[in-house]
């Protein structure tokens, strides 16, 4: 079953309760929640075992999902010592999401380099590989985002793809429409979608094709606004998009 979440970034300057309230109002089935980028609602990974609780609840009791924790963690650095430091934190984000009840934790390639060298994608299914396996016992699922930074396209994705060894790997697409070469390389894999600015148009219709597409191999996860304008969108606009949006799923 598809659903419909934004992330956090739409609304950096609320506190999470008036975020999970809005979102049950406006008909979206969920909130992603972005940690390390100063939002106002707090959550992170260096949350109390407390506050985990007490957000996990505000949401269950609002009937609100948080599908996915979006970190900043990047493995392609070529300093090992980097690469160390976050795989550790992407293993604290692990269990946040554990705690929170989300499936699924976004990271990246990244690592400041140009492009992705074969060494580069070693390494980085290496690290999917140690953060994979670690959280299995948690029930959740790392992400590598592709369409972005040096994951440009299905050729780079396939490229880590087909190193990582873990069966505790997922793939999340960047973009609001996919083409042929891009679903074939990620359709076994695609776990997230992320959605931008395009979407908030009207006469755009990315999320009809994207729906049929997905339903066509029984996708069942999120398109997640990801849209970053520093301050909060406005409340009407979210909400016709919301509107729209889930009657293009709908429809598909």
């Amino acid at each position: 079953m598809i659903k419909l979440s934004f992330m956090t970034f739409v609304l950096p300057e609320w506190e999470i309760e008036r975020i999970v309230k809005f979102a049950k109002k406006a008909g979206y089935d969920g909130v992603e929640i972005r940690v390390d980028a100063g939002h106002k609602h707090g959550i992170s990974s260096e949350s109390s075992a407390e506050e985990r609780k007490y957000v996990k609840k505000l949401f269950a009791d609002e009937g609100v999902d948080i599908p996915c924790v979006a970190t900043s963690v990047q493995f392609g650095s070529s300093e090992p010592a980097v690469r160390q430091e976050n795989i550790e934190s992407a293993k604290m984000n692990l269990v946040l999401a554990s705690d929170l009840g989300a499936n699924v934790v976004r990271m990246f390639a990244g690592g400041g380099i140009p492009k992705l060298t074969d060494e580069a994608a070693e390494y980085i299914a290496e690290a999917f590989d140690e953060v994979g396996e670690y959280a299995k016992d948690f029930g959740v699922c790392p992400m590598l985002e592709c369409g972005h930074d040096i994951i440009k396209s299905a050729v780079e994705a396939q490229n880590v793809i087909k190193r990582v060894k873990t069966s505790n790997f997922g793939a999340l697409w960047n973009h609001s429409d996919m083409d042929e070469q891009t679903f074939n390389a990620l359709k076994s894999h695609i776990r997230h979608f992320h959605v931008h600015k395009e979407v908030l148009s009207p006469d755009n219709d990315n999320i009809l094709h994207l729906a049929k597409l997905m339903k066509s191999i029984e996708y069942d996860g999120y398109f997640s606004l990801e849209i970053i304008e520093g301050h909060n969108l406005p409340e009407d606009v979210l909400t016709e998009t919301a509107s729209r949006l889930q009657g293009f799923i709908a429809q598909a």
